[in-house]
């Protein structure tokens, strides 16, 4: 491989993923995109499709592997890559998260024999110095324990997107009742765990996509109360947005009414389910 990383002045998850690369004893050549402007502005111009840019601009660093034309992007992004290559793709995606903190961490899309990559990259985010933000779904509950017990992960947020038929649809297996609880118990045993319904577009069964329905909150309530025997255990209800690194399918934003009314739905059997503000 022949590496480029791509960086800002000052950037502390470019400081990252330098520690990271030095460590390895991976050859790299680093180019600042202030220091040189004509060779940044240049491969910009010849990549603009692969490289996100937000409300605050470009996300560094950026990395290209010369030889296969990879660019991958955002420090947790390219500890994967480096760590994996393409098996973490789904695993560890794009942060939408600022200001010291990092997210895009779906530990439960994490394939098997790849656990201890991610745990790696977990700690390399965490020595850098940035608040590791985890998001699970119920399953690979023993990953999230082994996360949780190395003290690095600052926020962990449980993310129940419907039933079992729901996990069907999305195409897992959802998670057994015992792995539910275990995880149940892991988020809440930390001090800055959600527990929550997260509305995201489902496979509608024609080839297309839509949102949530009402019956698949009231599933997933029943699920997270079966699961934890708790029908006062706090639950948020919230929706994905065009915001998060979740591929919306074209749909338009879910109508804020219906989250009350998913409210309602669930606290048939989580009374204190509330809409997150």
């Amino acid at each position: 491989m022949a590496l480029i990383l791509y960086t800002a002045p000052d950037c502390i998850r470019c400081r990252t993923v330098k520690a990271f690369l030095q460590e390895k004893g991976i050859a790299y050549s680093a180019v600042d995109f202030k220091e040189n402007s004509p060779e940044f502005n240049a491969f910009y111009r010849a990549n603009r499709k692969a490289i996100f840019r937000g409300a605050e601009g470009v996300e560094f660093p950026l990395l290209q592997d010369t030889e296969s034309g990879a660019v991958r992007q955002g420090s947790g992004v390219i500890l994967a890559w480096l760590l994996a290559k393409d098996a973490l793709d789904g695993t560890i995606v794009r942060s939408d998260m600022w200001h010291g903190w990092i997210s895009g961490l779906y530990i439960s899309n994490c394939p098997d024999g790849q656990e201890d990559n991610v745990l790696e990259a977990v700690h390399w985010l965490a020595k850098g110095g940035l608040f590791v933000l985890i998001q699970s779904d119920g399953r690979k509950a023993d990953l999230l324990e082994r996360l949780l017990a190395t003290g690095e992960v600052r926020k962990t947020i449980l993310n129940i997107p419907g039933g079992p038929e729901v996990y069907e649809r999305l195409g897992y297996t959802a998670p057994s009742a015992e792995e539910l609880a275990k995880s149940i118990a892991l988020v809440r045993g930390t001090e800055q765990g959600v527990i929550r319904f997260q509305a995201i577009p489902v496979p509608d069964g024609e080839g297309g996509w839509r949102w949530p329905v009402r019956d698949e909150v009231v599933s997933a309530a029943k699920m997270v109360c079966d699961a934890c025997k708790d029908h006062s255990l706090p639950f948020g209800i919230t929706a994905a947005t065009a915001d998060l690194p979740i591929d919306m399918h074209g749909l338009a934003p879910l109508d804020p009414q219906l989250l009350v009314k998913f409210r309602s739905a669930a606290r048939q059997h989580l009374f204190k389910a509330d809409v997150e503000k």
